[in-house]
């Protein structure tokens, strides 16, 4: 039997080399996300009333930042630091705003498994930036996050602000109580400005200690039947669909007593189609994004082993991919992008069969194919204009065998097109 090694040589070197690409560019990414700036036009109200007009450096804050990072113009090296005992408030224009806030803040725990055992009522005196989530004629509602817990501030047009209340503990019988004093605070309001409003009192009662639940009854309050004061802020998910081609080596390595080895491949391009749904940490920012993927592939490897007897099989493949994409490059028109991911693989095979040269003889599922499996795709690409994304995916050889001493698996280079619906 002969063998072209130059080919197979070589297809070894191409994949070694997108390899080390891929692992590069994850050892890249932490200092990228530490180091990354995301500078947007804004401005800072002063506490003097003055208001400096220039470029924040608006981060996707897992917690509600300290302090932020100013400059007078984009290109300045100059950059100044400004936290709520300095400024008043500050917002990225068109986006988010921040007030600063002087007072009393609950200091109780309210997520499991962090839940105090009987009521916590302890409170701390602290100046702190508060997230503006939506205003109108008589409330604005605010959001605070930070190492302890979530809280939510109200306040009217007295503009004095208030935490709106709520607690989670265990009583003496070990079983979680909440307590829900917000559901009063709000119906205060209601009564002051919406007297007689029986279906939002109910909804109100029904209401969940969460964003969405406390904005949509601030939202009416203040006489919105929808989102109206919102209407311009960014989504916060969007699908995509797309196709591409899989360029697929299929392996065929066996042990014989573990006095030698050998390894046979084979590679082929093969088409390959996606949808998803990606959901934004911050929709504004967009630079980190949870990713949930699923695509259909298909492989036909033939594999001529050294007794010249052929294994042949047809593998069709569906898999859900959820990860997570960071954009190391990001602006509105144009986005380079890292990504990693699981991706978790129901296959199903036929034409499982080995055909022995000298004889007429076909075997049957001479081995049994795995119908789940998973591997650990990397990707890297651009995005242009929010609507068109272009991809790059490495993902290392995955076995869908179980024995000792023999698997098939499969290592698979990807490009694909997709198309990204919404903004």
């Amino acid at each position: 039997m002969l063998w072209d090694f130059d080919i197979f040589s070589k297809n070894r070197l191409f994949i070694k080399k997108v390899k080390t690409y891929f692992i590069a560019l994850l050892i890249a990414l932490p200092s990228v996300l530490f180091a990354k700036t995301n500078y947007h036009p804004g401005y800072v109200l002063k506490n003097n009333g003055d208001t400096l007009k220039g470029y924040i450096d608006y981060r996707e804050w897992v917690r509600t930042p300290k302090s932020i990072q100013f400059k007078a113009k984009e290109t300045d090296k100059n950059i100044q630091e400004f936290d709520p005992n300095a400024i008043k408030a500050f917002e990225i224009s068109g986006m988010d705003r921040y007030i600063s806030y002087s007072g009393i803040i609950s200091m109780d725990k309210t997520d499991f498994p962090d839940v105090p055992v009987g009521l916590d009522t302890s409170k701390a005196s602290d100046t702190i930036f508060l997230q503006q989530v939506t205003t109108g004629k008589h409330l604005t509602l605010y959001y605070q996050n930070d190492d302890v817990k979530g809280r939510f501030f109200i306040s009217g047009n007295s503009r004095q602000i208030t935490e709106l209340r709520y607690y989670q503990y265990y009583s003496d019988d070990n079983v979680i109580i909440e307590a829900m004093p917000y559901k009063g605070q709000l119906g205060y309001y209601i009564n002051l400005f919406n007297a007689g409003d029986k279906n939002l009192i109910s909804n109100t009662e029904r209401s969940k200690f969460r964003q969405s639940d406390l904005k949509k009854i601030v939202d009416k309050i203040n006489g919105y039947s929808g989102d109206m004061n919102n209407k311009n802020k960014a989504k916060n998910s969007r699908f995509f669909a797309g196709a591409g081609i899989n360029y697929t080596q299929a392996l065929f390595d066996e042990s014989y007593g573990h006095l030698f080895y050998e390894s046979f491949s084979n590679a082929k391009v093969y088409p390959k189609l996606n949808a998803g749904y990606d959901v934004f940490v911050n929709p504004n920012v967009q630079q980190t994004i949870l990713r949930a993927e699923v695509s259909i592939s298909y492989v036909n490897p033939r594999f001529k082993l050294p007794d010249g007897s052929v294994y042949t099989f047809n593998q069709y493949t569906m898999s859900l991919v959820p990860q997570i994409l960071f954009n190391v490059y990001n602006k509105n028109t144009f986005k380079i992008y890292i990504d990693g991911g699981i991706s978790f693989n129901l296959s199903a095979y036929s034409n499982n069969k080995m055909t022995y040269v000298n004889s007429d003889y076909v075997e049957q599922s001479p081995y049994q194919l795995e119908p789940y499996w998973v591997n650990f795709p990397l990707q890297t690409g651009i995005v242009i204009n929010k609507r068109l994304e272009f991809a790059l995916t490495y993902t290392g050889a995955a076995a869908y065998t179980k024995y000792f001493g023999l698997s098939v698996a499969n290592r698979t280079m990807s490009a694909g097109l997709k198309y990204l619906f919404g903004r």
